[in-house]
């Protein structure tokens, strides 16, 4: 429902055209800080966080922080804008979008369709309310995208069945939000979801070596990324993740 819900929006602001031109941010690298909330040290962490995970995985991870996703809704923005930059891999479709809006007090996890098994809806609305919302209700953005970007990193790798040494560089820390049940739920699901994908990994697959749905597996990329950002590779969302307001 919610998925028909963003292609009527999208049918509306594209087909009808009666509403005012939307100009889009041009990304400049994994992390676009154009509402200014990120620290230098933050962006650079970030930074190299995505840069591992593409260098690792091929999936990209991109954040953006603004102030308004006006006139549109932070879905239809979200899904509009993945499509303009083509986060994630042509083929592949395995890119994340991380996009705060902060005079709407609104964040979007927007999950391209190769990673929507990784992160299926549900868990992409668990992070923004348990790691990323009740830092940004205390003013520490710095804080909530980091603890965001390092739980979706950690779900990506566990998908590519790859470690990702820069999450070592990410200090987790709680919020001064009180552990609730239901938190632990939550934590339970994570744990049983990262323990189901590493048995995946202890059946012998056949053929090309090629895992579900036809994804890429392995400890490095084959393809053109190495080690700079080279730019987004064609991905596409068709409306999977998660939204949040603080």
């Amino acid at each position: 429902m919610k998925k028909i819900f963003i292609a009527l929006s999208l049918f509306i602001f594209t087909g009808i055209g009666f509403c005012e031109e939307v100009n889009f941010q041009n990304y400049t690298g994994y992390v676009n800080d154009y509402a200014n909330i990120l620290s230098s040290e933050t962006k650079a962490k970030l930074t190299a966080l995505s840069a591992e995970i593409e260098n690792k995985t091929t999936s990209q991870l991109a954040i953006l922080t603004i102030d308004a996703t006006s006139p549109l809704d932070i879905e239809t923005y979200a899904v509009k804008l993945f499509e303009k930059w083509g986060i994630g891999q042509k083929q592949k479709n395995n890119g994340v979008l991380i996009l705060v809006a902060v005079k709407d007090r609104r964040v979007r996890i927007e999950v391209g369709y190769g990673l929507e098994g990784a992160i299926p809806d549900a868990l992409a609305n668990n992070i923004i309310q348990k790691s990323m919302i009740p830092f940004f209700k205390n003013g520490d953005y710095d804080a909530g995208v980091l603890h965001g970007a390092a739980v979706i990193s950690k779900l990506i790798a566990s998908e590519y069945n790859v470690e990702i040494s820069e999450l070592e560089n990410i200090k987790i820390t709680a919020s001064s939000k009180k552990f609730s049940i239901f938190d632990f739920l939550f934590l339970i699901l994570v744990i049983i979801m990262l323990i189901r994908r590493s048995f995946f990994w202890f059946i012998p697959m056949s053929g090309t070596g090629r895992g579900r749905g036809g994804y890429w597996h392995g400890g490095s990329s084959s393809g053109g990324f190495s080690g700079g950002f080279g730019g987004f590779g064609g991905g596409f969302s068709g409306g999977g993740g998660a939204s949040g307001r603080w």
